[in-house]
């Protein structure tokens, strides 16, 4: 039987954990109205979002070609407990009290809306019929949710493909996937905002902003961003390393990314530009070379990298809170803002991610149990598997 080559740096990689802790602190950053208008635009949040897809496309292929190497298949069984452990429990959570907390101070969420947001349909139907929030001033407490559908989706289609791609040419029709979502986006940019337009576009909203979300939100124009991180994993086993002088065209061409703010710039060619960035910026990184991979790699960066997910969910519905206690943006609004999500993410993560993680074990996992960059002796000489 074709075996694939041993995927590249199959342990546990800090630095991971610490881009992590980079990808939180912009998404935050951005929606504590830090830095007001013009840091957003020059670095978004948004960014956080296509680092943390990135990331996850690189991780999980890196596992599936470990699995593929070791044993010539992948275990679908272990590779969904897996996933299922690691996002669910914290993601219900959200939902109910966020939700319930939403619903008791006068909102109003559709059963259909409870359906999409525990499915994992937040993003298309946000696009479709929109959380759009009944409390003046409140945001709604699933817009959050949008990315975590994304990243289901490609869970859902990814292993399989693999498993069917690898033996064949995995690499070109990652690459092709890449090419197709670019031009994509291009059609719906001047396809889709005219009077008529097809029914792939959705509804017509007269909200400008819309224009962005159809293109921003939605699974087939945002996969991409996914795929990347896989194209890096596909190309390690191979001997791809690109040293520092890749690194610094890649953190040209990022900066590069930031210029421009009409649509053509912002909505259709930034995650390919950021996609093709981190594909050169992230193996010089993860070598270990310099002091921003020893920053990355440093305790505090990987405590925040580890709360990142429970701190991305709660986060949000911190805001909503502030939102509905004070001035949104006021010294108030942002003390609480910040203390609750702070204690909200710490209570998730102990309370529920870690105890899962345990679980997790049980089904082949060898995250790190702690939150420093030391690892147990099983983790030493086995596979990371998130």
């Amino acid at each position: 039987m074709q075996r694939p080559p041993q995927a590249a740096h199959a342990g546990y990689l800090p630095v991971l954990d610490g881009l992590r802790a980079v990808a939180i602190g912009l998404v935050v950053v951005s929606h504590l109205g830090i830095g007001g208008v013009a840091f957003d635009r020059v670095v978004p949040g948004a960014f956080g979002v296509t680092l943390f897809f990135f990331i996850s496309g690189y991780l999980i292929t890196r596992q599936l070609l470990a699995s593929l190497a070791t044993r010539g298949r992948i275990g679908f069984a272990g590779f969904y407990a897996r996933r299922v452990l690691r996002l669910m429990p914290a993601g219900i959570a959200y939902i109910v009290v966020a939700g319930f907390c939403y619903r008791l101070a006068g909102g109003h969420i559709s059963v259909a809306g409870w359906a999409a947001a525990l499915l994992y349909g937040a993003n298309y139907y946000d696009l479709w019929a929109g959380y759009h929030s009944t409390l003046p001033g409140v945001r709604h407490p699933f817009n959050i949710l949008w990315s975590l559908a994304i990243e289901e989706h490609f869970y859902a289609l990814w292993p399989a493909s693999l498993a069917l791609l690898w033996r064949r040419r995995a690499l070109q029709a990652v690459l092709l996937l890449c090419a197709a979502e670019l031009a994509w986006r291009f059609l719906l940019l001047h396809a889709c905002f005219v009077p008529g337009a097809p029914a792939f576009c959705g509804p017509e909203n007269p909200n400008p902003l819309w224009r962005y979300n159809r293109l921003y939100l939605a699974t087939d124009t945002r996969l991409d961003s996914l795929a990347w991180g896989v194209v890096l994993a596909l190309l390690q086993p191979r001997g791809f390393g690109p040293g520092r002088p890749a690194a610094l065209i890649g953190l040209a061409l990022l900066a590069a990314s930031f210029v421009g703010g009409g649509p053509l710039a912002r909505d259709v060619m930034r995650p390919t530009l950021q996609g093709v960035a981190l594909l050169a910026i992230l193996p010089w990184l993860l070598e270990g070379h310099g002091w921003a991979a020893r920053a990355l790699a440093a305790p505090p960066s990987l405590f925040v990298g580890r709360l990142s997910y429970s701190l991305y969910l709660w986060h949000w519905g911190a805001l909503a809170v502030a939102d509905w206690s004070a001035p949104r943006f006021g010294a108030t609004w942002l003390a609480l803002a910040v203390t609750l999500s702070s204690v909200l993410a710490l209570a998730s993560y102990y309370g529920i991610e870690r105890p899962m993680l345990r679980l997790r074990h049980r089904f082949g996992s060898r995250a790190p149990a702690g939150l420093t960059a030391e690892q147990d002796p099983a983790e030493r000489a086995g596979h990371a598997t998130g």
